[in-house]
């Protein structure tokens, strides 16, 4: 335990601040959202619902592997119906089964069901099954009427599955369901586990595996960028900024649809609609499709399509799940190199979503964008001092043994993260910083998230002026950084942040992984 006399002094206090009532232990926290692994075994034992039995039952009917049908429903959704409202590729439902120019997966499960497509749009179990009914139509398409008994072999189905117009964006659908397979996938649904186990797996890509990366002609702005032509169709021709045209805004949104599914429709003539740069949410992928010094069409404004960069990020704005670390690094790396490059201030005067268009009708990135930490990574410099502190550093973090290690969810920071149930008790796991000097620092903290994690995490933190405490509600914002605050730190090596249990949160109390950036 804490053992200097700082700390000695610190458990006194604690014991002794002014916690309202409500800050007492208030009741038994959600354990059965958890699965019952969360002590720690590398198998998790899943607890699956009606949801999961659908996608079951549907894999066995058409005979399609369950893996796949999973993996491809979570590569378009996330395992999200929303509701029934159409992608932005007019797809519905959890396997987006859509009807557009080059994908009429729709009206051919429609005709291969024999169920109206309303009820193919609306209705979960029904939705399931068309989409297993056309992958088994395209594998038996693709292998002489026969479908495919080995889950390598399903590759050039799922490809086909996406109904994406060229061969590169096709095969990068296909990858990443692959690679979803390969490492497995988790989310609670309705208070029930949806899993994908992972399953070693190199796929047999046929026709696609030699397709190039990226487009021979590449011709990208940003140096990290890839680079896939939007049609001519979709954008106007410029030479911004020496047109006299200036570029003073950044402007972001969401894809509402997948990263290839969004490139593939920006190189469709009929699509009318293009943005300057596509990312992509598991990793942080940025593929550009229209020039800087070109207007795009994105924002629904012409004076700000004129005068803008559009960024279109992977996702629903109704599931932040999409808004990955990857993505929001690697968007704010390139929104920072934008504003370097144009002389835009790194403000959110500037740098704005698409529903702050004046006129805009649409509402990404929507109220699970976190502006905070995106802004924290925009303004920060490649010399900012940023230290990490992760659970797994024994020399770094003060425990008791009140707190176990687990490695259930997927969303942690590194290989584990310690957890425990609320008591009001002063016994926080505590976090040693070797702070550089005093000053201005950004706090920011990892968890995992799920629904049966505590709803107020308190999150002490030692200033130059004395004790903070920041609450944090760890039912959300998993597997990112979340930033706390901004406070003034004294330097030297010492524990600076501490979570504790004391909270009248409901829900096991998380300890991962800790941050400081230097301002």
């Amino acid at each position: 335990m804490f053992r200097n006399r700082w700390g000695s002094c610190l458990l006194i206090f604690l014991l002794v601040l002014a916690f309202s009532p409500a800050m007492l232990f208030s009741g038994s926290t959600r354990a059965s959202a958890v699965p019952s692994s969360e002590s720690g075994s590398s198998k998790p034992v899943y607890h699956p619902g009606p949801l999961y039995e659908q996608f079951r039952q549907a894999a066995k009917e058409f005979h399609v592997p369950l893996t796949i049908l999973l993996a491809v429903s979570y590569a378009e959704t996330h395992w999200q119906d929303h509701h029934g409202k159409p992608s932005e590729l007019n797809g519905y439902g959890l396997m987006h089964l859509a009807d557009n120019p080059t994908n009429h997966s729709l009206p051919e499960a429609s005709q291969l069901l024999g169920i109206p497509e309303n009820q193919l749009k609306n209705d979960v179990k029904q939705n399931i099954r068309g989409g297993a009914a056309v992958l088994a139509q395209r594998a038996k398409e693709l292998n002489q009427g026969k479908l495919p008994q080995d889950l390598a072999k399903w590759y050039t189905a799922v490809a086909a599955y996406s109904g994406l117009s060229s061969k590169l964006t096709a095969k990068w659908y296909a990858d990443e369901v692959y690679s979803l397979i390969n490492h497995g996938a988790y989310r609670l649904v309705d208070g029930k586990d949806m899993f994908i186990r992972p399953t070693r797996v190199i796929p047999d890509k046929g026709i696609y595996a030699d397709v190039k990366a990226v487009q021979a002609a590449a011709t990208p702005d940003y140096p990290y960028a890839n680079w896939v032509a939007a049609s001519s169709s979709n954008y106007t021709a410029a030479n911004r900024v020496a047109d006299g045209n200036s570029i003073n805004y950044i402007i972001i949104h969401t894809t509402e649809g997948s990263y290839s599914g969004t490139i593939s429709w920006f190189q469709n003539p009929q699509a009318q609609v293009s943005s300057h740069y596509v990312i992509r949410s598991s990793d942080g992928e940025i593929t550009q499709m229209v020039q800087n010094k070109d207007i795009a069409w994105h924002a629904g404004n012409w004076d700000y399509n004129v005068h803008s960069i559009g960024i279109e990020h992977e996702g629903y704005v109704s599931d932040p799940s999409w808004f990955t670390d990857a993505m929001y690094r690697a968007s704010a790396s390139l929104t920072r190199w934008l504003c370097d490059k144009y002389g835009i201030p790194k403000d959110r005067s500037h740098i704005i979503g698409h529903n702050q268009v004046p006129g805009s009708t649409h509402t990404d990135p929507g109220s699970g964008w976190d502006w905070n930490y995106y802004m924290s990574l925009v303004n920060q410099s490649s010399s900012s001092t940023e230290i990490v502190v992760d659970n797994s550093n024994t020399s770094r973090v003060s425990v008791s043994g009140n707190w176990a290690l687990s490695s259930w969810n997927s969303q942690k920071y590194g290989a584990d993260y310690y957890y425990t149930t609320p008591q009001a008790v002063s016994e926080p796991v505590w976090f040693k910083f070797n702070v550089p000097s005093s000053g201005s620092y950004s706090v920011y903290a990892w968890w995992p998230a799920d629904p049966g994690y505590n709803s107020n995490t308190p999150y002490i933190i030692r200033t130059s002026s004395g004790n903070q405490t920041v609450y944090a509600n760890q039912q959300a914002g998993g597997g990112k950084w979340n930033y706390l605050g901004t406070f003034n730190l004294p330097a030297g090596d010492q524990y600076i942040v501490g979570v504790s249990r004391w909270t009248s949160g409901t829900g096991y109390v998380i300890a991962d992984a800790v941050k400081l950036v230097k301002n």
